[in-house]
């Protein structure tokens, strides 16, 4: 047993690299411009102050829901400079009357998480699967899906930020995806078209944003209306986003880039929220173990690192081991249903077994 263990970590610590997530930590394209007084190293030091503080607005309003983003906002004299990890001037140019940088920033994980606890922020870093994306644009009474007019599918990608705890897929505007799939489609709720897409694309799962936008000749207004469905399973479950709609409904011009600013925002906050839809105990631990069978090692040490990943540290610890399986023991604030939504983006999912309080893990 104890060769076998030495095995399996030796192995662990060549490949681990191998399977990297997405670093929601790290913010770029940070752009700072400000007046040249001359002085290039208080400049510098400026502009990196500035990108600190704009970087850790812009990570913390990925990782906190709306209320905690506003608890946030209320904490003041906070050491920004302690929370990161390491940062990088990309590109700067140094004028004559001005003075330009571009500054990434990577924080540390395990310093941010600790932050946030100890301000009694709840935060929320599941990253979720990859949702297709499906916008569907009607102006003038004419529609546009996947063609090169359709300046609300441009809105929404321009919007979107890949670092993002959702993931968003867009498909290509092409001739390909107008022969797979059609507005009409769409408006008539066709499941099977619907479905057949998601699988040439291999998703399981699509976000249908139909926009609509007339103009209304009397009142000299734009009119914009908003339908938002989730596809799963050939079920169509709608997604209410933009709260306040009257302020898209009476415009003096066209607001597409608006509406796709705020809807953006909205379905972070709609994912976010169904992250707290499951129970989360701050003070009491779930318990419980998952069997992992040893058939295939690398997929062992690929759960087990994306695991890690996920939960805090020492939450997870191997409590038995032999040729044929691996149990871990789970001591989490994580339920199963929560580890289990942060799992779908990896295609795992921990099902219960016949034993009590053991679980094993499916690849879907």
């Amino acid at each position: 047993m104890f060769n076998f263990l030495v095995i399996i970590f030796v192995f662990f610590s060549n490949i681990a690299n191998c399977f990297a997530n997405d670093d929601i930590y790290f913010i770029e394209n940070n752009e700072i411009f400000l007046e040249n007084n001359g002085n290039v190293l208080e400049l510098r030091e400026r502009a990196k102050n500035i990108s600190f503080q704009n970087s850790f607005n812009i990570l913390a309003r990925k990782i906190l829901g709306p209320t905690d983003f506003r608890k946030f906002q209320q904490l003041q004299d906070i050491e920004i400079s302690n929370l990161i990890k390491d940062y990088k001037f990309q590109s700067e140019k140094i004028k004559d009357t001005n003075y330009f940088a571009n500054i990434s920033i990577n924080f540390s994980k395990e310093k941010v998480k600790k932050f946030f606890i100890n301000n009694k922020i709840k935060i929320n870093v599941i990253i979720s699967e990859e949702y297709l994306v499906i916008p569907l644009f009607k102006k003038f009474n004419t529609f546009y899906l996947w063609e090169k007019d359709n300046f609300w599918y441009d809105e929404l990608i321009q919007e979107y930020d890949k670092r993002s705890l959702l993931k968003l897929f867009f498909p290509k505007k092409n001739h390909l995806n107008k022969f797979r799939i059609t507005p009409s489609n769409l408006v008539n709720e066709n499941s099977l078209k619907i479905q057949e897409f998601l699988d040439f694309h291999k998703k399981k799962k699509a976000i249908i944003l139909f926009l609509e936008e007339d103009f209304d000749t009397m009142e000299n207004k734009f009119r914009s209306k908003l339908l938002t469905k989730l596809f799963f399973n050939s079920k169509f479950i709608e997604i209410n986003l933009l709260k306040n709609k009257a302020l898209y409904d009476n415009s003096d011009s066209s607001i597409i880039e608006l509406i796709a600013k705020q809807v953006i925002i909205d379905l972070e906050n709609w994912w976010k929220n169904k992250i707290d839809d499951y129970d989360f105990k701050e003070d009491n631990k779930n318990e419980f173990d998952i069997l992992i069978k040893t058939d295939d090692l690398k997929k062992v040490l690929y759960v087990e690192k994306i695991i890690k990943d996920i939960l805090n540290e020492n939450d997870l610890n191997i409590k038995e081991i032999n040729q044929n399986f691996i149990v871990y023991k789970i001591q989490s604030n994580f339920s199963v249903e929560r580890l289990n939504l942060a799992l779908e983006s990896k295609n795992l999912i921990i099902k219960k077994s016949d034993s009590e309080d053991l679980y094993l893990i499916d690849y879907n």
